[in-house]
């Protein structure tokens, strides 16, 4: 099956590097499992709630800590360099128990893997994409982290 992103994941996207647009762009034509966009850039206000919350390691009001961050200044404008995704059915019930579930999630980072290793390969982004289920890239899913955040994807310099 076909899959594309809607209208709001795709404003949500377009707030993205460019890197990340083309990897999610990819992904989502490849993927059998369909997913949106749940968040792009985020304002400051957003980011400290999450910080504050413990939803997120990224305090806003650290300067050292927003060199690292996901988003950059280009023209005025904040460009995410990092991307939160769900798994989409049209079926509403359907999508409430599959939103968020990890198989759901553990798929759809394959196949970004996947995508970002291809694209990268071919000399047609600068980054690759690191998932939130396996921040240190080694494998091991979940189990050996200090911080779990599944939706989450960033763009990471090998």
């Amino acid at each position: 099956m076909l899959h594309k992103l809607g209208a709001r994941s795709l404003d949500k996207l377009n707030t993205c590097h460019g890197d990340l647009i083309a990897v999610i762009m990819l992904a989502s034509a490849r993927s059998t499992v369909d997913f949106g966009i749940a968040e792009g850039a985020r304002l400051f206000d957003l980011q400290l709630e999450y910080f504050l919350q413990g939803k997120s390691k990224l305090d806003p009001r650290n300067p050292e800590s927003l060199a690292r961050a996901m988003h950059v200044v280009t023209d005025e404008r904040p460009v995410a360099m990092a991307v939160d995704l769900y798994g989409y059915h049209p079926d509403y019930e359907t999508r409430k128990k599959m939103a968020y579930d990890m198989p759901t999630l553990a798929y759809i980072a394959g196949v970004i893997d996947s995508c970002s290793k291809e694209l990268y390969e071919m000399g047609t982004i600068t980054h690759l994409v690191r998932w939130g289920g396996n921040w240190d890239k080694d494998g091991i899913i979940l189990l050996d982290q200090r911080f779990d955040d599944a939706p989450h994807y960033e763009l990471y310099k090998p």
